[in-house]
């Protein structure tokens, strides 16, 4: 018993020594680490200028990540009008027009009479331009012009209204748009030749759309041979007239179920042949209005959204 009693003792104390040694480093080691992480502070310049950088870049998504970062964390900032203006700017950047203007909207609903609604109407219309709807555009712009006639934006919006009406080949409107106007706008020089240009758009060739579906309902093909595009002219003849004597052959084998179906399916043919060839005269007006308007120089160089009351910010250029 005695013996069995004096054999554990050195055993407990070998088996406690570790705890006992971890125990001591913890008390001198502790006390040196630092009781709580350090803060990361979030500057507004600096975000926002990150934000921008992004958006510079071409990396839209990104940029729209920050800014709506920005707005978060620095709601009463001066430049949150702006952050959300470039948000717009970076969708319309990315091709998604129809988010762009719902932001645009949103700037407009909350700043009725300042210049960030006129930036608004005028991206707005911006974005419909870039579209590639310019009827659309012509309404924005032309908004902007009658709700604020002394904006900074008034002769950019005239500017970018001139070349809406070149695209719908409205010429003559374009150039009087382009004659007003004044020496005072740095667009001045340049409204100059686009009014004298612009009036040589009415001498474009152009081909009719009617007179192109007239002949192929005359003969399929002569519609398409109009516009030049020969060998579409040349298949459209050539099925139209298989379907045609497949149909007779039906009937003259007195297989008129067959010969119904035919009908209907060259019916269909032949009215499809008609639709491509008007399509194909608008297809060719249009690249040659195309071809045209890339020859000509658009100067629009516009500083949109900087941020007011002398604050350092973002500058937008659009050229195109």
């Amino acid at each position: 018993m005695i013996s069995g009693g004096i054999s554990r003792g050195p055993i407990t104390m070998n088996r406690c020594f570790p705890i006992f040694a971890l125990f001591t480093v913890l008390l001198i080691v502790l006390p040196a680490m630092p009781t709580h992480a350090t803060p990361i502070v979030i500057d507004a310049g600096e975000q926002f200028h990150f934000a921008d950088s992004l958006m510079q870049r071409g990396e839209f998504d990104r940029a729209i990540l920050e800014f709506e970062r920005f707005i978060h964390f620095f709601p009463r900032d001066v430049r949150v009008p702006q952050a959300y203006c470039l948000v717009g700017v970076s969708h319309m950047k990315a091709g998604r027009y129809e988010k762009a203007r719902k932001v645009f909207s949103k700037v407009l609903e909350t700043h009725k009479a300042d210049i960030y609604a006129q930036k608004a109407l005028f991206l707005i219309g911006e974005s419909y331009y870039e579209q590639g709807i310019p009827k659309e555009s012509e309404y924005h712009f032309d908004r902007l012009i009658r709700r604020f006639p002394q904006s900074t934006l008034r002769y950019a919006a005239l500017y970018r209204l001139g070349w809406a009406k070149m695209q719908e080949n409205q010429w003559r409107a374009a150039t009087r748009i382009f004659e007003g106007i004044e020496k005072s706008s740095p667009y001045y020089n340049s409204a100059r030749n686009l009014a004298e240009a612009s009036l040589k758009g009415e001498t474009l060739p152009q081909k009719s759309p009617k007179l192109a579906g007239a002949m192929g309902a005359i003969l399929p093909g002569l519609g398409h041979a109009y516009v030049g595009r020969y060998k579409d002219g040349g298949v459209a003849l050539i099925l139209n007239g298989l379907f045609v004597w497949a149909t007779m052959e039906a009937f003259h084998n007195d297989n008129n179920a067959l010969g119904v179906m035919l009908g209907f399916l060259e019916l269909g043919w032949y009215s499809g042949s008609i639709y491509s060839a008007v399509n194909s005269a608008h297809k060719y007006n249009r690249k040659v209005r195309k071809d045209f308007l890339s020859r000509l120089k658009d100067q629009l160089d516009l500083k949109l959204l900087i941020t007011p009351e002398g604050h350092a910010g973002l500058t937008i250029s659009f050229r195109f």
